[in-house]
Protein backbone atom coordinates (compact mmCIF):
# COMPACT_ATOMS: atom_id res chain seq x y z
CA UNK A 1 0.00 0.00 0.00
CA UNK A 2 1.83 3.29 -1.08
CA UNK A 3 0.78 5.90 0.61
CA UNK A 4 1.79 9.84 1.52
CA UNK A 5 3.03 9.97 5.26
CA UNK A 6 0.30 12.90 6.80
CA UNK A 7 -2.48 11.19 4.59
CA UNK A 8 -5.53 10.52 6.87
CA UNK A 9 -6.54 6.60 6.93
CA UNK A 10 -9.39 4.95 8.84
CA UNK A 11 -10.68 7.13 11.87
CA UNK A 12 -8.55 10.06 10.50
CA UNK A 13 -5.08 8.37 11.88
CA UNK A 14 -2.36 9.39 9.75
CA UNK A 15 -1.56 6.61 7.25
CA UNK A 16 2.21 4.81 7.29
CA UNK A 17 4.86 5.98 4.70
CA UNK A 18 5.05 2.89 1.73
CA UNK A 19 8.21 1.45 4.17
CA UNK A 20 8.65 1.27 8.17
CA UNK A 21 8.05 -1.57 9.22
CA UNK A 22 7.58 -2.45 13.32
CA UNK A 23 6.89 -5.16 15.08
CA UNK A 24 6.49 -6.35 19.11
CA UNK A 25 8.33 -9.79 20.23
CA UNK A 26 7.28 -10.99 22.82
CA UNK A 27 9.75 -14.05 24.31
CA UNK A 28 8.83 -16.43 27.33
CA UNK A 29 12.11 -17.85 29.13
CA UNK A 30 12.63 -20.97 30.72
CA UNK A 31 11.53 -20.60 34.44
CA UNK A 32 13.30 -18.46 36.53
CA UNK A 33 15.69 -17.49 33.29
CA UNK A 34 14.13 -14.40 32.68
CA UNK A 35 16.93 -12.04 33.75
CA UNK A 36 19.45 -13.77 31.54
CA UNK A 37 17.20 -13.58 28.73
CA UNK A 38 16.92 -9.90 29.20
CA UNK A 39 20.55 -9.71 29.16
CA UNK A 40 21.00 -11.43 25.78
CA UNK A 41 18.52 -9.24 23.73
CA UNK A 42 20.51 -6.38 25.44
CA UNK A 43 23.66 -7.75 24.14
CA UNK A 44 22.04 -8.24 20.41
CA UNK A 45 20.47 -4.76 20.72
CA UNK A 46 23.98 -3.31 21.31
CA UNK A 47 25.07 -4.90 18.38
CA UNK A 48 21.47 -3.77 15.75
CA UNK A 49 22.45 0.07 16.95
CA UNK A 50 25.05 -0.22 13.53
CA UNK A 51 22.04 -2.09 11.87
CA UNK A 52 21.31 -0.25 8.76
CA UNK A 53 17.75 0.72 9.05
CA UNK A 54 17.77 -0.18 12.22
CA UNK A 55 15.53 2.82 14.09
CA UNK A 56 14.25 1.91 17.36
CA UNK A 57 15.32 -1.89 19.32
CA UNK A 58 13.97 -1.57 22.75
CA UNK A 59 14.47 -4.69 25.21
CA UNK A 60 11.63 -3.88 28.01
CA UNK A 61 10.79 -5.90 30.93
CA UNK A 62 7.38 -7.64 31.81
CA UNK A 63 6.45 -6.51 35.73
CA UNK A 64 3.91 -9.13 36.06
CA UNK A 65 5.76 -12.08 34.12
CA UNK A 66 9.27 -12.38 35.41
CA UNK A 67 10.06 -14.70 32.60
CA UNK A 68 9.03 -12.51 29.36
CA UNK A 69 10.74 -9.68 27.35
CA UNK A 70 9.44 -7.68 24.95
CA UNK A 71 11.63 -6.28 22.14
CA UNK A 72 10.02 -3.51 20.08
CA UNK A 73 11.39 -3.02 16.67
CA UNK A 74 11.06 -0.34 14.37
CA UNK A 75 12.87 -0.45 10.58
CA UNK A 76 12.82 2.40 7.81
CA UNK A 77 11.87 -0.56 5.50
CA UNK A 78 11.05 -4.10 5.53
CA UNK A 79 14.68 -4.83 3.00
CA UNK A 80 16.74 -3.50 6.87
CA UNK A 81 14.37 -5.66 8.97
CA UNK A 82 14.83 -8.86 6.80
CA UNK A 83 18.40 -8.32 6.63
CA UNK A 84 18.88 -8.14 10.07
CA UNK A 85 16.27 -11.29 10.69
CA UNK A 86 18.81 -13.10 8.10
CA UNK A 87 22.11 -12.18 9.92
CA UNK A 88 24.36 -15.20 10.91
CA UNK A 89 22.80 -16.26 15.01
CA UNK A 90 26.02 -15.70 16.32
CA UNK A 91 27.50 -12.65 14.99
CA UNK A 92 23.77 -11.63 15.88
CA UNK A 93 23.80 -12.60 19.47
CA UNK A 94 21.03 -14.58 18.67
CA UNK A 95 22.15 -17.63 19.55
CA UNK A 96 22.53 -17.21 23.35
CA UNK A 97 18.33 -15.91 23.45
CA UNK A 98 17.79 -19.14 21.80
CA UNK A 99 19.00 -21.18 24.29
CA UNK A 100 17.00 -19.19 26.78
CA UNK A 101 13.62 -19.85 25.58
CA UNK A 102 11.00 -21.48 26.73
CA UNK A 103 8.92 -21.46 23.32
CA UNK A 104 9.00 -20.05 20.06
CA UNK A 105 8.48 -16.11 20.18
CA UNK A 106 5.34 -14.29 19.60
CA UNK A 107 5.29 -11.29 17.02
CA UNK A 108 2.80 -8.59 16.28
CA UNK A 109 3.25 -6.83 13.43
CA UNK A 110 2.81 -2.84 13.61
CA UNK A 111 2.88 0.04 11.10
CA UNK A 112 4.96 2.89 13.00
CA UNK A 113 3.56 6.19 12.23
CA UNK A 114 5.48 8.55 14.59
CA UNK A 115 5.95 10.15 17.92
CA UNK A 116 8.48 11.58 19.99
CA UNK A 117 11.75 9.63 19.73
CA UNK A 118 10.95 8.29 16.07
CA UNK A 119 12.18 10.38 13.31
CA UNK A 120 9.93 10.94 10.58
CA UNK A 121 10.47 8.12 7.56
Amino acid sequence: MDTTPGESGPNGAPRPGPERVGRYVRMTAQPGRGGELAQALLKVADGMADAPGCQAYIVNAAPDEPDAVWVTEVWADAASSDEALNRDLGEAGLGAVLELLAAAPEYIEVSPLGGPGLSPS
